[in-house]
């Protein structure tokens, strides 16, 4: 799985800076040459990027803020949820992009009230629950077995058809000893699942439990064994949860299906990029934003019209 930490690195050290030495000239450095006061670093980066992406963060944080709260409870879960996601490979992802735990608390805290907002505005309809709840495959176990060759591939299928067992293919054909040990079982997912190839879920929604694909599936994954190369998955159903059944969230608590389908609704509007920049042009109109230094105002073009700039 990939992890990826969005909205932190630069722009989180520059607000932090912007925060604490706007219009000072406090000493900074000293030097034969001369001084360097915060006065001058402000002048020297309040026209770079991430600057500017720096002041429209702290605005839209302290208007969220104002309008919406996010307990220590909620964060302090996400944290969790975000710490067994990435298990032992947690403090090299923080490594990799810079950021301490403080830091991506206040990312969390950040990405929570924006959710609030969003949802806010665009609260989950019955139609679209019930869109989801008939497109929704629920958690499912399935056997694979997985080669880069693809009439090797429909060989493995043709067997299975003329009665051969998928245990005793998975055995014949996968040199994987944990394959072995599991009898090519992965472990459960559902339609959101966003670790495996999306063929591979695609293909499994279509099935019923006890049946298996037809035709190969082709995949094209990074690993260290395919290198790139297209991988031919052969998938069997083992067995399906009732899609009414109770659902283990990000957090790891189980909530009601229901709950759990307009979490996704909600997660995946919070992708959109059409969706974000509406809620933040509707909260910075509400909170009656305006620009006073004209050379922030870039940062704001996306989310104020001429009447609020």
């Amino acid at each position: 799985m990939k992890y990826r930490l969005i909205g932190v690195g630069a722009s989180l050290v520059v607000a932090v800076m912007l925060t604490g030495c706007q219009a000072k000239a406090t000493t900074l450095v000293k030097s034969d040459a001369g001084q360097v006061t915060q006065a001058e670093v402000f002048k020297q980066i309040e026209n770079q990027a991430t600057t500017q992406q720096a002041v429209q963060e702290l605005t839209l944080n302290k208007v969220l803020n104002q309008r919406y709260h996010v307990s220590q409870a909620e964060v302090t879960a996400k944290l969790k949820a975000f710490k067994r996601q990435a298990g032992a490979n947690y403090h090299m992802i923080l490594e990799r992009n810079h950021v301490t735990e403080p830091r991506l608390k206040s990312q969390i805290k950040a990405n929570l009230l924006m959710e609030k907002a969003v949802s806010a505005k665009y609260p989950v309809t019955k139609a679209q629950l019930k869109k989801a709840r008939a497109a929704y495959m629920p958690m499912t176990t399935v056997q694979h077995i997985a080669t880069t060759n693809e009439k090797q591939a429909q060989k493995i299928i043709a067997e299975l058809n003329a009665g051969a067992s998928f245990d005793s293919q998975v055995r014949k054909y996968q040199n994987n000893r944990q394959a072995h040990t599991t009898a090519g079982k992965l472990a459960q997912f559902d339609s959101y699942n966003q670790t495996l190839a999306p063929a591979i879920v695609q293909a499994t929604a279509k099935l019923r439990v006890g049946h298996y694909v037809t035709k190969p599936v082709k995949t094209v994954m990074a690993t260290a064994d395919t290198k790139d190369k297209p991988t031919y998955e052969i998938i069997n159903v083992v067995s399906r949860r009732s899609k009414t059944a109770a659902v283990t969230d990000d957090s790891g608590k189980q909530i009601d299906v229901t709950n759990y389908l307009r979490e996704k609704i909600q997660q995946q509007r919070m992708m959109d990029k059409q969706t974000q920049v509406a809620t933040i042009r509707s909260v910075f109109k509400a909170a009656h934003v305006k620009v006073v230094d004209a050379h922030f105002a870039p940062a704001f073009n996306d989310y104020l019209t001429t009447q609020n700039s």
